[in-house]
């Protein structure tokens, strides 16, 4: 648990402002142009920077911080531990440890530490909205982030390594397709060779094979060393590029001249130095071994010419000897490498299949893992969203419905369905989202347009149309392991009756929207919440009843900032801190501080219409 000590903020619209905020209920009022929600969005942006941010809410910190402006927050931390967050405009969070000194490797943005709930009117009704996407599930995610973090880690990595697996099955098909051709080609090498009869016994005939045979084994070792040779030269390439880049002037200079730091980062300097030196002494080392690899290569080749010159005269003396049967022995040689290749061939194309048969099944254990690491996540927050149910009370339903929220399998399938030339895409993405996103690439792959048909009742030509498009569109395994969401659901009892009759948030009035919403928001968790204006849409009476009472209940459990209009919240929620702001019209500031009783004229004047509107109401309603 934590909490806002101090807030300081030095330029923009509120300069100069100082607040020390107690752990309850703080409440900030005043006249509209006060600068209420700037404040609000300073304390969010200090702790939250702007990544993801909508654009009015940068132009409004633009127009109200600016480039020169200064956020500070002291915290708390368990009661004992104080840090301090400092941050400029468009700059990246400072975070100082108890000791004074900047904590390394926190990512304050990421929101693990100092975590913080911020939220206006419209961001509370987006939520509400929003029935499919990640809004809602974020509300029970980020509640267990540190156990989320690890399995979505988990997730991430399955889906990469189901990826690079899909990679290598299309790699393997495609050289087993190929190779089945060649096979097919090559495949009546055996009975043209056993019709052409025995290869002929004389022995100048069968000199003049073997000449021939080392005829080709001639031109194979030319090819070798050629192929080596460029080999190795590509490699001398690199490395001289390496020694280039290492060598260029400044490269790993992390010394700054002229900085205070400068004296202290030298003694490292000098160490990179050393060790870049050595680097570079061990890459010339090298490159002098490829070099002499390269000579001996190219001596290799050199040896080979007299003895290529040597068999090439004897190949072309036996030739003339054979003339007569040289025909029949280009073709038996011919043939008999054909038969070599097409063990060759047959043999690889056994591995392939093994190997293919492996990568199949390896890939149904990531599969396996993939889905179990998701239903970890759903289990989790099917738990969260069971205890917020418990603390939001009886008239709020938080369900989460698993593999519900299809967006991404839909977004997909309308994709694929470009191009198809079929009709009523909305009817033909209903039948399609029936079938499960494994079946469907099953059906892709293969092309199975019978199946398909049973299953969709498309029709023939309809079917083979829209299995095309996706063949052309799709990529089956992609397709097999898009991810389908959870869908939380959060629903709100409309009913006035004993009968409860729960509906979705999506699906109520501007002010049912945050009824359901803000219970659930009080309840979240115990760190900060700031809420601006959270009454714009809601009647008095749940203020009242529901909002009132919760805040009641929750102020000795966490620290909460209101911008409000309505005097309910400040006064009947007993807030600890009342906050007056104000404006000259070019900058705002803090025209009063206090508690409730404190501040009362200015609740009374900016809240109730003031003093004479108030006294009105009292006699209409016939109170004393």
């Amino acid at each position: 648990m934590w909490c806002i000590e101090k807030l300081e903020i030095n330029g923009g619209f509120l300069p100069g402002l100082k607040l020390s905020l107690p752990t309850g209920l703080t409440c900030i009022i005043g006249p509209r142009g006060s600068g209420k929600s700037t404040l609000a969005e300073v304390i969010r942006f200090a702790l939250r920077g702007l990544a993801n941010a909508p654009k009015a809410r940068q132009d409004l910190l633009h127009a109200n911080l600016g480039p020169s402006g200064l956020v500070t927050i002291a915290a708390c931390v368990d009661g004992r531990s104080s840090y301090t967050v400092r941050r400029g405009f468009r700059q990246n969070a400072i975070l100082i440890g108890p000791d004074e000194k900047p904590v390394p490797d926190v990512d304050v943005d990421r929101g693990s530490f100092l975590a913080l709930d911020a939220y206006t009117g419209p961001e509370i009704e987006a939520i509400a909205d929003e029935t499919l996407g990640e809004k809602r599930r974020a509300l029970l995610d980020e509640l267990k982030e540190d156990d989320l973090r690890s399995i979505k880690l988990s997730v991430s990595e399955q889906r990469r390594s189901l990826q690079a697996n899909a990679e290598r099955i299309k790699a393997v098909r495609a050289s087993i397709s190929d190779s089945k051709e060649q096979i097919e080609e090559l495949g009546d090498a055996q009975a043209q060779l056993t019709a052409l009869g025995p290869a002929p016994e004389n022995e100048s005939a069968g000199k003049y094979t073997t000449a021939a045979r080392q005829e080709q084994f001639n031109r194979r070792e030319i090819q070798r060393s050629e192929t080596t040779k460029s080999f190795l030269t590509g490699i001398d390439d690199r490395v001289t590029s390496l020694v280039s880049t290492l060598s260029t002037p400044g490269a790993y200079e992390i010394v700054v001249p002229g900085s205070a730091n400068e004296q202290h980062l030298t003694q490292f300097q000098v160490q990179v130095n050393q060790h870049v030196a050595a680097a570079l002494a061990s890459i010339a080392e090298f490159q002098n071994t490829i070099a002499k690899s390269l000579s001996i290569v190219d001596q290799a080749r050199m040896s080979l010419q007299p003895l290529h010159a040597e068999q090439a005269a004897q190949h072309g003396m036996l030739q003339k000897e054979n003339s007569a049967a040289s025909e029949l022995i280009r073709r038996r040689t011919e043939l008999e490498q054909k038969l070599s290749r097409l063990s060759v061939l047959r043999r690889d194309q056994v591995a392939l299949e093994a190997e293919l048969k492996a990568l199949q099944e390896r890939r149904k254990q990531i599969k396996a893992d993939f889905l179990a690491s998701r239903d970890d996540i759903s289990n989790i927050r099917d738990l969260v969203g069971r205890k917020l149910q418990a603390e939001a009370g009886t008239n709020i339903q938080i369900r989460v419905l698993r593999n519900a929220d299809n967006l991404a399998y839909q977004t997909m399938l309308l994709d694929g369905l470009k191009g198809g030339r079929v009709r009523g895409h909305d009817d033909i993405l209903s039948a399609l989202l029936r079938l499960r996103p494994e079946q469907l690439a099953q059906l892709v792959e293969v092309n199975d347009v019978k199946a398909f048909e049973e299953l969709t009742d498309f029709g023939e030509d309809r079917s083979r149309r829209i299995l095309e498009a996706f063949r052309i569109n799709l990529n089956p395994f992609e397709l097999e392991i898009v991810e389908i969401e959870d869908r939380v659901k959060i629903e709100l009892n409309v009913s006035v009756s004993l009968d409860a009759n729960f509906k979705d948030a999506a699906d109520l009035s501007r002010g049912q929207k945050c009824t359901a919403l803000l219970p659930i928001l009080l309840a979240r968790r115990q760190s900060p919440l700031i809420i601006d204006q959270p009454e714009d849409n809601l009647d008095n009476h749940f203020i009242y009843e529901t909002v009132v009472n919760t805040i009641r209940k929750l102020k000795s459990k966490r620290q909460m900032i209101f911008i409000t209009h309505n005097a309910n919240i400040p006064v009947l929620a007993e807030a600890d801190l009342i906050v007056v702001l104000n404006s000259d019209g070019k900058i705002g500031f803090i025209e009063k501080q206090g508690t409730v009783d404190q501040c009362r004229d200015s609740i009374v004047d900016l809240l109730e219409g003031g003093e004479e509107a108030f006294e009105l109401r009292r006699k209409r309603y016939g109170r004393l």
